[in-house]
């Protein structure tokens, strides 16, 4: 009797990711609830920062440190380079771009010692919030939650994408031990 078998996973992490930044996901422990990650590989991806083996064209996550790297994407230099990312993003299923920072008052609000006066804090998410409307993709301001959001992605992924799981066949003799026949 045949039945899916849910996969374990690998993780593709971009060779354009920093050295000293980013994530490494380690392989779950044997008792862990499948799907099961074993490891994190360095590959080129072609769009985004992370994906999983054989997943690449359905699921791309871009990381981003925090706001002030963003701050750098929102430069005039850098603009339309991000835009060409999302762009790119808007043609994978599951597309993410998170931000390991999180909302608050003071980038609502115009904090001096953080952005540059010429641009408010509002300016920039109001930018992030029309991308993701007009090119689909999530954006997710994380905190210091990224690296585990990651992680509940993929697994998700894997279990919504049944039709790439393997199939399994069992023996007479398993379903005879199995049913008790």
């Amino acid at each position: 009797m045949p039945r899916l078998v849910l996969p374990t996973y690998t993780v593709i992490r971009d060779t354009r990711e920093q050295k000293g930044h980013g994530w490494w996901f380690n392989e779950h422990a044997p008792d862990y609830r499948p799907p099961r990650c074993k490891g994190t590989i360095i590959d080129t991806i072609e769009t985004g920062d992370y994906s999983i083996v054989g997943y690449t064209d359905i699921l791309a996550i871009e990381r981003k440190f925090g706001f002030s790297e963003l701050w750098g994407n929102y430069s005039k230099n850098k603009r339309q380079l991000f835009e060409e990312e999302m762009d790119r993003m808007s043609k994978i299923k599951y597309s993410y771009v998170i931000i390991e920072s999180s909302f608050n008052p003071d980038i609502m609000e115009l904090s001096p010692p953080q952005f540059s006066k010429n641009v408010p804090g509002k300016s920039l998410i109001r930018w992030l919030m029309s991308l993701s409307v007009k090119y689909g993709v999530h954006i997710i301001p994380v905190g210091s939650c990224g690296q585990k959001i990651a992680q509940m992605i993929f697994e998700e992924v894997i279990r919504k994408e049944k039709g790439r799981w393997i199939q399994k066949s069992y023996s007479k003799k398993m379903e005879e031990d199995y049913f008790g026949l």
